[in-house]
């Protein structure tokens, strides 16, 4: 399995471009999944059919399916009261609701919304050649990338202490009653939870990192706001050790000078351009019309 995201700044051509690209590898013969992780999402607009959840066969290898973020904002939120219940059982005592209806306003849930979906989409489709991200603008995508590196540092940490703390108990409990239980430690269902996630986003972050694996193609238009903000991009991706196999310079019209400079400025990374079309690329006889100069060999 091969996973793709298709980012840039807002109103490039994201999505345009990766159905374009679903539809090229099904051709191809490939079997390929297209999910939509942007909340504006427009894929349903693009293939002129209703999108929702679960993925809808397009044509034959093709499936797509848009994510609605919110469903797993309120997974996210079920799933964190319910292992603080599990855990601190014994402080039932304390009005902890309270705690939880005030978690639904926290920074960062839409990111972590993001991060689930995707770890869920990879998880029931594996079996398939490619799964496709359309992503949101350049701010969210990038924060969700980001997260699982920022939540392994932030669990490391949570998980010293929790030692910390378990090691001071320990020495409590040798004062008071000469010894302690066996695998007391190792039965500790904070730190137990701490590790597994440290698992999860250890695995998450493998699989990203892995350039044989994760590709990602930045779109851009000819223009100079849409260039700076594909700059950063893929410099923020560099700084989080994700490579970036592609670009596309989408609405191209014959300017050449700007893809000189786009190629001179990224000498490591192949530039291709997808011209201006007369109408909407909406359909999937439009899409299927119309090939993304990109060599599939590359991503076997």
């Amino acid at each position: 399995m091969k996973i793709l995201f298709f980012t840039g700044k807002g109103g490039v051509g994201k999505s345009t471009n990766s159905a374009l690209f679903a539809v090229q590898l099904a051709k191809a013969g490939y079997t390929v999944l297209l999910n939509s992780i942007d909340p504006a999402h427009n894929l349903k607009d693009i293939f002129e059919c209703r999108l929702g959840m679960e993925p809808k066969e397009i044509m034959d290898g093709l499936k797509v399916m848009e994510t609605d973020l919110s469903v797993w904002v309120k997974k996210y939120l079920r799933d964190t009261e319910k292992n603080f219940k599990e855990v601190y059982k014994y402080q039932k005592a304390f009005n902890l609701q309270k705690y939880f209806t005030t978690l639904k306003y926290s920074p960062g849930l839409e990111e972590y919304a993001v991060l689930l979906a995707l770890n869920d989409t990879i998880s029931r489709f594996k079996e398939l050649d490619f799964i496709i991200f359309d992503t949101p603008p350049t701010a969210l995508t990038l924060k969700f990338l980001a997260l699982p590196d920022v939540s392994i540092l932030w669990l490391k940490e949570l998980s010293k202490f929790r030692q910390s703390i378990l090691d001071k108990k320990e020495i409590i409990t040798k004062i008071k009653q000469g010894g302690r239980k066996k695998k007391e430690v190792e039965k500790d269902p904070v730190l137990s939870k701490l590790n597994s996630l440290v698992h999860r986003y250890d695995s998450l972050i493998s699989l990203l990192k892995d350039p044989d694996m994760t590709k990602i193609i930045v779109v851009l238009n000819p223009d100079q706001l849409s260039f700076n903000e594909s700059c950063t991009i893929i410099y923020e991706l560099s700084d989080l050790k994700l490579k970036v196999s592609h670009i596309i310079v989408n609405k191209y019209r014959g300017q050449e000078k700007f893809t000189s400079e786009v190629s001179a400025c990224f000498e490591d990374i192949p530039v291709v351009t997808l011209d201006l079309q007369d109408s909407e690329i909406t359909g999937v006889k439009k899409l299927t019309e119309i090939n993304i100069p990109i060599n599939l060999a590359s991503f076997k």
